[in-house]
């Protein structure tokens, strides 16, 4: 996916999205930059206040990844029915009518 932006006058925030982890926010401001996984955290760093339009603009940025993020956790949770058929593993084919469904191996 490609990196989104946000720049400001000394300030400049870059958002990477990991599959697996979410969003990987990496900010810079003059001679100093970290990376953040959290938006509080991120904004403590940033330290620009919220009512000021700067501070909005920032907000507003960020809200759109956590809203990002949620999508993308229901997306990977449902599973399609072609997956269903055709797939392995336990959470593909419970059949309760199955005789070795609810076994136990003794070794």
């Amino acid at each position: 996916m490609k990196a989104d932006t946000f720049t400001a006058p000394g300030l400049l925030v870059t958002c990477q999205w990991d599959r697996w982890n979410g969003p990987l926010f990496i900010a810079w401001k003059p001679s100093v930059s970290m990376a953040f996984r959290e938006r509080k955290a991120l904004l403590k760093f940033v330290a620009w206040p919220a009512k000021t339009p700067t501070g909005d603009r920032l907000r507003e940025w960020l809200a759109n990844f956590e809203q990002k993020a949620a999508e993308a956790a229901v997306a990977s949770l449902e599973l399609s029915p072609e997956v269903l058929a055709i797939g392995f593993g336990p959470e593909c084919h419970l059949d309760e009518t199955d005789p070795n469904y609810n076994t136990r191996t003794v070794i």
